[in-house]
């Protein structure tokens, strides 16, 4: 049976990474000293006293480090993305690991720490625009026929059909489902989604032996979950590969993520996708544009506190009780718009055209000038600049009970804007409906995403008559 990854296919892989880690070092030789300054009392090293004979102990070590960090795993069905995320984390230790071993020679043999920034640099590029080149042309050659994979699917319910629809849409994984495994009549067996039923389950060994595969998939439904331990058990003389795919509600699961605790895997199904580097990069890029669009702002709003206080004398600023992130409170700042005393009776879910609202106050909503001092929320970090917009509690506790997944929007910092507005439920429209344009931000967030949200914002929201 052919393999994801044959030994021929690895020991390719191999040879390209150590010949690219060879060109990354002599071109960063290269780069270094002839295009770059250079110290005149140093001079120029010469490329064989120093530089040559540490190469093979060089390539050495980074293909011992890209092994240890599963670089040479199967990546059929993995992301672009992800791939190029571990080739930047490997680099990084394979540096660390040249200084070692530069440390560790005399001092004699020692080698340039501008040639070791400048191999740093290049060499993750060679070696990211090689593994990328191998990927995208294995999937360009799957998509028209070629290195593909036949697969089996244990299971017909919803989860293996959703599979399937997902194998078939992504077709540079080169998986092709032969057939569904499943507890059908064996005499007939039918087909679904043009795909054979065989069966039944207790007869899989069976079904494998008559048509094997390479990858087998089990996607039993939730009320057969118990018979997953008798199917592995089936498959204990099967060669094929083996994933597990577990019947999950996709409304319940929020960027679902698999990590591994002391040998126990753990799905976790509602994750912020603000995590590690993302956090660290939304955060700077909240902070760098918010403080840029308050410096802008700075003029307009201080005429806007100037007419509010001119109008009846009463305070500019407006604090309000909202939640946010998992479900913490904050007081979002924003002008006021309404009277003194418009809330003395309670809480009272805000109207277009409403009869609290000052003169001032009306204009402000429309254009939605009101939500500028949201910024100092943002440079506070109780806020982002794209986001869910945020509620307030007391709304919330009836709004979790009466809506579906309500509760996912607060997975994500609550923002100035976001994805629902600039689609334009906002204001006196579907609640709903803007629930589900935040879960499906939350789910597909990127910093691309918050860029257009912005550019959308500035483009519609901010000039609509709509109320938030």
């Amino acid at each position: 049976m052919l393999k994801q990854h044959n030994q021929l296919v690895l020991l390719m892989l191999v040879a390209a990474d150590a010949c690219a880690v060879a060109a990354a070092w002599l071109a960063s030789y290269y780069l270094r000293f002839e295009y770059l300054p250079v110290d005149p009392e140093k001079g120029v090293p010469a490329l064989a006293d120093k530089y040559l004979p540490i190469l093979p102990l060089v390539i050495v070590a980074h293909l011992v480090i890209f092994q240890r960090v599963r670089l040479y795993r199967p990546r059929r069905d993995g992301a672009l993305l992800a791939e190029m995320r571990d080739i930047l984390k490997a680099f990084v230790v394979s540096i660390v690991a040249v200084i070692v071993i530069d440390y560790a020679l005399p001092q004699t043999s020692k080698i340039s720490r501008q040639f070791l920034v400048t191999y740093a640099v290049l060499g993750t590029t060679c070696l990211a625009v090689l593994r990328g080149s191998v990927r995208l042309v294995a999937r360009a050659l799957r998509r028209r026929g070629f290195n593909r994979r036949a697969a089996a699917i244990v299971g017909s319910g919803r989860a293996a059909q959703r599979l399937l629809y997902a194998l078939r849409r992504n077709s540079w994984t080169g998986l092709d489902v032969r057939y569904f495994v499943d507890d059908a009549d064996p005499d007939k067996p039918g087909v679904l989604r043009g795909v054979p039923v065989r069966g039944p389950l207790s007869a899989l060994p069976a079904v494998l032996a008559e048509e094997p595969v390479d990858s087998i998939f089990i996607a039993l439904p939730t009320e057969r979950a118990h018979r997953t331990a008798e199917v592995l058990a089936a498959l204990e003389t099967s060669a094929a590969d083996v994933r597990l795919v577990p019947e999950i509600n996709p409304s319940f699961a929020m960027r679902p993520n698999v990590s591994e605790l002391d040998g126990v895997p753990i799905l976790a199904l509602r994750q912020t996708p603000l995590v590690g580097w993302n956090a660290v990069l939304k955060r700077a890029f909240d902070l760098v544009v918010g403080g840029l669009c308050l410096v802008i702002a700075a003029p307009t709003m201080a005429v806007i506190a100037a007419l509010i206080k001119l109008a009846d004398r009463g305070p500019v600023f407006y604090r309000q009780r909202r939640m946010g992130l998992d479900g913490r409170q904050f007081d979002m700042i924003k002008f006021r718009t309404m009277a003194v005393n418009a809330e003395a009776g309670g809480p009272v879910w805000s109207r277009r055209d409403d009869p609290r609202r000052t003169s001032i106050g009306a204009f402000l909503r429309r254009t939605s000038l009101d939500e500028l001092p949201n910024l100092f929320n943002v440079l506070r970090g109780e806020m982002s600049l794209v986001g869910p917009r945020p509620e307030r509690p007391e709304f919330i506790e009836q709004f979790k009970e009466e809506i579906p997944r309500y509760m996912l929007r607060h997975k994500m910092k609550a923002g100035m804007t976001g994805y629902a507005q600039v689609r334009g439920w906002r204001g006196d429209t579907s609640l709903k409906k803007r629930i589900q344009h935040d879960v499906h931000y939350i789910r597909h967030w990127s910093l691309g995403l918050d860029l257009r949200i912005l550019a959308q914002t500035l483009g519609t929201v901010w000039f609509s008559r709509h109320e938030t």
